[in-house]
């Protein structure tokens, strides 16, 4: 066996290598694109569908992803109870969900409203998520 390698296939474009397939595909088509760049047709298909947001984007052009991807937080004021919870821990007191529930209410009391209406047992969800959140 001879010591050559195939070369792996790129899996990751930067946004300016993005840019430049759109404009390219307005000129010659996606399918015309994705043999000259050896990419999959869906792929270049994606970024002529979101070229509106890849030629607003505003961060760094040789960025692979156009950010803002993640999981968003549930809870509007999340910093400022990650602070109440570091606080109590750091004052050596009990960290309890009551009193992060109690806390959030003081906060925002009409988004936990607003939140326990559309679940079925709104208090019970209400614990689940400040659980989840002390985890941090």
């Amino acid at each position: 066996m001879s010591g050559t390698r195939t070369p792996r296939k790129q899996r990751a474009y930067s946004v300016r290598e993005k840019r430049a397939a759109v404009r390219r595909i307005e000129e010659v088509g996606v399918e015309e694109v994705a043999r000259e760049i050896s990419c999959a047709r869906g792929t270049v298909h994606g970024w002529w569908k979101q070229a509106d947001k890849l030629f607003s984007f505003t961060g760094a052009a040789t960025s692979k992803t156009l950010k803002g991807q993640g999981r968003k937080e549930m809870f509007p004021a999340v910093p400022a109870l990650v602070t109440f919870m570091k606080d109590k821990r750091r004052e050596e007191k009990a960290l309890t969900t009551r009193g992060m529930m109690e806390y959030m209410w003081q906060i925002d009391a009409a988004w936990i409203d607003d939140y326990m209406v559309g679940k079925k047992s709104g208090l019970l969800a209400l614990q689940r998520l400040v659980q989840r959140l002390a985890i941090r």
